[in-house]
């Protein structure tokens, strides 16, 4: 994993060199209607230092050095080809916070919101929505952190990053975590608000632009939905996207089997890999069916030592911090946090959730009409494998391309570790636009 990271850490460097200085005169923007309103909250200019702060600098470990010195040589070697890029290199990017309106689990509009992240020295090309993966509270989502996938701004790509609903703008909304009808309609409304936005102010964005849907994980099933929203549009609306390709990584893309899966592996002796995902799932539920689970009780399905953490109430409440349920959950089995005593006696109570799961299965009843590529690590031992052979077998056509990262448990054996493994792949494949 540390050989994947200093790889995709030298594919960052590279695309940053070629931030040299372009032609800024206006050119005409893709025509887009005004129905898609967005309101910008903040903005400003960074330099590529700034960035790297933003991104992998954050991360504060051993590589860190290394990344700044590939950098930093970049940006010399492409001064000593074009001057004009060290005396620019301080107005390099735009980060852009906005608001924008989408729909919520019964069509009632909300206010959520995004980040916008583009170059200002050269002229794009590429229109990249960026879905995030699992992301807890206000901390490290997107308008509030901007994560190594901004740096993707750095190819020439005008981002954005929503938020999902129930997080940033709309954190007063019931999360809804894994309702993938929501996010996918979220995600594409605020891909249509950044070209709205990029028409209002003129962005230098080439007429012949393509745009790409990107997002690992939970981000993986997101751009999934995407991608189904966005054949749901009309043929004017898809147009104005110009979708030329959806990536998809280890996604939880059939929700119920990614449930089951967990309690199969339990049954073999298997370590969960990331706890704090049960009672999200289960209360992602509850918020997105509520007349449905009238009649249960959320606390039921976790057992009193979940309970005296707090988490899955704060889960419940939205108020949670990711870093503390990790630490909290991290290493346990599932029977200590799901309480099988209470699922066994009750039946008919776990069969509702996972038949409400099964609503936002992906893999089914539809076929792709732009090009796809679905990545997945195997073994995942946080979003199972089994989603990658689900979403093949049902979504399978002469647009789908896969791609399957062998995992060597011998050096992994963590499951959270073979899960940021795969990410690590998917991001220098996407840095270097091998895809």
């Amino acid at each position: 994993m540390k050989q994947t990271f200093i790889i995709a850490s030298v594919i960052l460097a590279v695309c940053l060199s070629a931030c040299n200085k372009n032609d800024m005169a206006e050119v005409n923007c893709p025509e887009t209607s005004s129905e898609q309103s967005f309101k910008v909250i903040d903005e400003s200019e960074v330099t590529a230092q700034e960035l790297y702060d933003m991104t992998l600098g954050t991360l504060k470990n051993e590589f860190d050095a290394q990344v700044f010195n590939g950098v930093d040589n970049a940006f010399k070697q492409a001064s000593k080809e074009d001057p004009a890029t060290k005396a620019l290199a301080p107005l390099l990017y735009k980060t852009v916070r906005i608001e924008y309106t989408t729909l919520d689990q019964d069509l009632v509009p909300v206010t959520a919101s995004a980040l916008i992240v583009y170059p200002l020295l050269r002229k794009m090309n590429k229109v990249m929505l960026i879905n995030h993966g699992t992301q807890i509270g206000i901390a490290m989502i997107p308008t509030q952190y901007t994560s190594v996938e901004a740096a993707m701004a750095a190819t020439g790509a005008l981002c954005i990053l929503p938020d999902y609903i129930g997080l940033g703008s709309s954190s007063n909304h019931p999360d809804l975590y894994l309702n993938h009808e929501v996010h996918g309609r979220t995600s594409v409304d605020a891909l249509l608000a950044l070209l709205d936005y990029a028409k209002a102010k003129k962005l230098n964005l080439d007429s012949n632009y393509k745009s790409y849907i990107v997002g690992y994980s939970q981000g993986g099933s997101v751009s999934l939905a995407s991608l189904r929203e966005v054949q749901n549009r009309d043929q004017a609306t898809q147009a104005r996207i110009k979708l030329e390709k959806v990536y998809c990584g280890d996604g939880p893309y059939d929700l119920r089997r990614t449930f089951e899966t967990y309690v199969e592996d339990f049954n073999n002796g298997k370590e969960l890999g990331l706890g704090s995902v049960i009672p999200l799932v289960i209360n992602s539920m509850f918020n997105s069916y509520p007349s449905e689970v009238a009649d249960l009780r959320y606390e039921d399905f976790f057992t009193e030592w979940a309970l005296s953490t707090g988490v899955p109430q704060a889960v419940r409440n939205n108020d949670e911090n990711l870093i503390d349920m990790l630490v909290k959950f991290n290493g346990k089995n599932l029977d200590q946090i799901l309480n099988m005593e209470y699922t066994k006696a009750n039946p008919d109570h776990l069969d509702l959730l996972l038949e409400l799961m099964d609503r936002q299965n992906l893999c089914h009843d539809w076929q792709p009409q732009y090009s796809l590529k679905l990545l997945h690590g195997n073994p995942d031992g946080v979003v199972p494998f089994s989603n990658f052979e689900e979403a093949v077998a049902g979504l399978s056509n002469d647009k789908v391309e896969t791609k399957v990262v062998d995992i060597n448990t011998n050096i992994l054996s963590s499951p959270l570790l073979q899960h940021v493994y795969g990410m690590l792949v998917m991001v220098e494949e996407v840095l270097a636009w091998n895809f």
